[in-house]
């Protein structure tokens, strides 16, 4: 029962950081966050976060866990089937994992805006590279310039951006989002 107890107070403990964490993170990016905010914010002494996380780094990346996806992976899913989501000329599969990302925007935009000085830095532009790389496949275009299709990739990714630092909830996100989608991938012939 005791061990019980204990195990509980970790967990409230390590939820508690990773909140504080979140919020530090979010306000302040990686370079400027600090760990003895973090603590403040957690109402623990700042010590007893290295219980839990030998540093910041290991701290920002657990933070980072619900976003870190393998992008390549999920735009070259086997569901590959686009236009017949719910959102315009994605297909389900990338659909859920934007969904999934509405659920941890505050996550997303640490990893995509607020990352510099980590390992994490570069991930927007692999983002876009990404995604560019996939229009590349699954245009009927054949004759798109190859910086039209960045230029298309890149906007995308900052109005999804965008949809995330105004989040008005899931149905005013997805609605935003088909517009966008639909205003971007239908004029490279998606």
């Amino acid at each position: 029962m005791e061990g019980e107890m204990a195990q509980v107070l970790k967990e409230d403990i390590n939820k508690r950081i990773l909140k504080a964490a979140l919020e530090e993170f979010y306000e302040k990016g990686y370079k400027s966050a600090a760990m003895r905010n973090i603590a403040q914010k957690a109402k623990i002494p700042a010590g007893l976060i290295y219980s839990y996380y030998k540093n910041k780094e290991a701290l920002f990346n657990a933070v980072l866990s619900p976003v870190r996806y393998d992008w390549e992976r999920v735009l070259n899913t086997k569901d590959d089937t686009h236009n017949e989501g719910e959102i315009y000329g994605l297909s389900r599969a990338e659909t859920d994992c934007l969904i999934q990302l509405f659920e941890h925007r505050k996550e997303f935009i640490i990893l995509m805006d607020k990352s510099e000085g980590t390992k994490y830095a570069p991930e927007k532009e692999r983002f876009v590279l990404d995604i560019e790389s996939h229009l590349n496949r699954h245009r009927r275009d054949e004759i798109a310039d190859a910086v039209f299709i960045h230029i298309v990739a890149s906007n995308f990714a900052d109005g999804l951006m965008q949809i995330m630092y105004h989040y008005e909830g899931k149905e005013w996100a997805i609605m935003i989002l088909q517009k966008l989608s639909k205003m971007y991938l239908s004029g490279i012939g998606l």
